[in-house]
């Protein structure tokens, strides 16, 4: 099942962030703070656990993914694949023509997903990431219009 992150979420979510060491680190005041940065914050729960988490912005026609996470007991079965179904369908239905994102050039498992997803490559970030320092690619995916029926 994908939800909206609840407040008595959060606790669970910072131990997922921090058990994933590819996810970005957060803090409970970003997430406490979601509304006022106008981020869509989903979650993915799977018999009764909370697996997985996306953090996205939807701002006029472009969308940004700032955070993607899945549970790594929880990988290669669909949930990360469903979360951005999730954040593509709310994109489309708000939209957005364009989703960017960024990922370390060493995360080879996630660029693959990325391109999967049908994500390709706009641009490099040098020196993006900390601990340790790295450059981060930039991908983008265009999203087809909802079609209006007349």
């Amino acid at each position: 099942m994908i939800r909206n992150l609840a407040r008595g979420d959060l606790e669970t979510v910072r131990t997922l962030l921090s058990s994933i060491h590819e996810a970005a680190p957060w803090s409970p005041d970003d997430f406490l703070l979601a509304d006022e940065r106008h981020l869509s914050m989903r979650v993915a729960e799977e018999e009764g656990v909370l697996c997985g988490l996306t953090v996205f912005r939807m701002i006029a026609e472009e969308a940004e993914i700032l955070n993607l996470a899945v549970l790594g007991t929880r990988r290669r079965r669909g949930t990360g694949s469903r979360l951005m179904e999730d954040v593509i369908a709310a994109c489309k239905a708000a939209g957005v023509r364009k989703i960017f994102l960024e990922v370390r050039v060493s995360n080879e498992a996630a660029r693959n997903f990325y391109s999967r997803m049908g994500f390709t490559e706009a641009g490099r970030r040098r020196q993006y990431y900390r601990q340790p320092a790295e450059d981060a690619l930039v991908l983008m995916r265009k999203v087809e219009s909802v079609s209006k029926k007349s």
